[in-house]
């Protein structure tokens, strides 16, 4: 059965193309290799403060993190010549070589490159020196994080190497308000190393991961940082920028999506007004999921990954067998990932609210995603944009927005999407009084009910079809539902899908009838 009618037809504007050489960005390759410079490990002066007489470390300034920050190459042999594909940027995590990145930095599954070249800086205001060749020690395509490990000179001659390095932090430690620096090697904004700031500003969780599956923050970080350092105040790695977002032809948004009918003309398109998503990369996936990768290139085991395998990109699928179903909201996740308990509204001062529902026909590495709405506005931090998706054929999955310090009331909608096609919608209420109520819908007319649709007012989105497409209200009948009590807006249709009525600002706070007549 073809999907139900939902004022969210479909994403009309999606996010910049994930495609390998978007990913990560780069400028040209320099016509030819400088020689191989040899930096000093990042190591700060001990000071003495007043009278003490003993010394103390200060923290990394951001100028010696800056010397642990590579630009890693992609280059193909073009002839005798080598020519960039893309670029990206990693963290040394130790001093002969292992450098923490994203896969897709990395990733050589389609044969699109044949050198991994590292670049390192000797001084803030000049472009890094193209020094080393590397190889991937560790990768992870479905968390999307690589451990590479230098090799050899731009020659190939072996080399020993004794490099800047960033300390490791501990990515469960990071609270919400926190400041973080990012730094790496942008593809727009010129050739240099690149330093912006902000704070953290949510979590994300992701099935079959424990704990923080994203970090949110407000920080600006353009493509190319991808892969980067994602700092705390004392200057240890707490993450790495992975979402990204943009290219270097975005303009006032990085992606804007047309995914309400603003103007009320029953089409959603450019006429609409679009809902800016996403800023630049404003993701970081947590340096604790890089812990068992990092441990496999210290130790040159095999990694195992957490989530499965991600088969190699093909692209071109087909979504039209694609069904979710059963959309229900809950306030956690057990650990066998079901529900914690169901709820027709959520409390107040719930520090999760989680979707959870059934699906058939999905295809791994499909791009899906979930938005997030809070009263009506995208929650960014919340969301996940065009994941690969990692979950089989078929089953049940979730998605969860959370604060520990508690929601705030409202309305929450999520939005899911795949391929860049809406799939399905619902929205919960937080807080405030909303004891379930009886509505009723009384049909009067001379036809049949075959789609009823009863949406919270102020959601973006119809939902399900509350009919369940097994089942109608002949001519003559009624069917009651039980509602948390609110204000709703209510669309019925025919069996051709043709709408019957709609209606908006439906007070249910208590006992209501609705009757339809021709």
């Amino acid at each position: 059965m073809p999907l139900r009618p939902t004022r969210l037809i479909a994403l009309l504007v999606t996010i910049a193309a994930l495609a390998i050489a978007s990913l990560a960005c780069g400028s040209e390759a320099p016509s030819r290799p400088p020689q191989t410079p040899e930096p000093q490990p990042a190591t700060p002066s001990p000071t003495v403060s007043g009278e003490e007489t003993e010394t103390r470390p200060l923290s990394p300034s951001t100028t010696e993190l800056a010397q642990a920050t590579v630009q890693i190459w992609a280059l193909s042999l073009v002839g005798d010549a080598l020519e960039p594909v893309w670029t990206g940027s990693g963290s040394i995590i130790s001093e002969d070589g292992l450098i923490l990145t994203n896969a897709h930095v990395v990733d050589n599954r389609l044969g699109e490159y044949d050198r991994l070249a590292v670049a390192v800086l000797n001084r803030t205001d000049e472009p890094p020196e193209m020094s080393y060749l590397a190889e991937v020690a560790s990768v992870d395509y479905a968390l999307d994080l690589a451990v590479i490990r230098i090799v050899s000179d731009l020659d190939a001659n072996p080399t020993v190497v004794h490099l800047p390095t960033v300390e490791l932090g501990d990515s469960d430690d990071v609270e919400i308000g926190d400041h973080i620096r990012i730094l790496g090697y942008p593809s727009i904004g010129g050739k240099t190393i690149t330093f912006t700031d902000g704070v953290v500003s949510g979590y994300t969780s992701e099935r079959g991961l424990s704990g923080r599956a994203w970090i949110k923050t407000d920080a600006t970080i353009a493509g190319g940082n991808s892969g980067g350092m994602a700092l705390n105040d004392q200057g240890k790695l707490i993450g790495v920028p992975t979402i990204l977002g943009a290219g270097s032809d975005a303009q006032q948004f990085v992606d804007c999506r047309y995914v309400a009918d603003t103007n009320r003309d029953g089409q959603i398109n450019d006429l609409d007004s679009c809902v800016p998503v996403g800023g630049f990369i404003n993701g970081l996936r947590p340096l604790n999921l890089a812990t068992p990768l990092v441990q496999a290139a210290e130790a040159g085991e095999e990694y195992v990954g957490l989530l499965p395998v991600e088969p190699e990109p093909t692209g071109g699928f087909d979504t039209s067998q694609v069904i979710f179903h059963n959309l229900v909201f809950a306030d956690g996740v057990t650990a066998d990932d079901q529900p914690t308990q169901v709820w027709d509204a959520l409390p107040s001062g719930v520090t999760r609210v989680c979707a959870f529902w059934d699906y058939e026909g999905m295809v791994d590495s499909m791009t899906w995603g979930a938005l997030w709405f809070v009263d009506g506005q995208v929650n960014e931090e919340g969301s996940i944009i065009d994941n690969s998706w990692t979950g089989g054929d078929s089953g049940n999955w979730w998605v969860c927005i959370i604060d520990d310090g508690g929601l705030p009331d409202g309305l929450y909608e999520v939005v899911l999407s795949v391929e860049a096609d809406v799939r399905r919608a619902g929205a919960a209420f937080v807080g405030g009084d909303h004891p379930l109520t009886e509505f009723t819908i009384v049909n009067e007319s001379s036809g049949e009910i075959c789609y009823a649709l009863i949406s919270p007012a102020g959601a973006q989105h119809w939902g399900e079809d509350d009919l369940g497409g097994e089942e109608s209200i002949e001519s003559g009948a009624s069917r009651t539902w039980l509602l948390p009590a609110g204000t709703y807006d209510l669309m019925l249709q025919d069996c051709a899908e043709e709408t019957l009525t709609e209606e908006y600002g439906l007070d249910l706070a208590q006992a209501s009838v609705y009757t339809l007549t021709d």
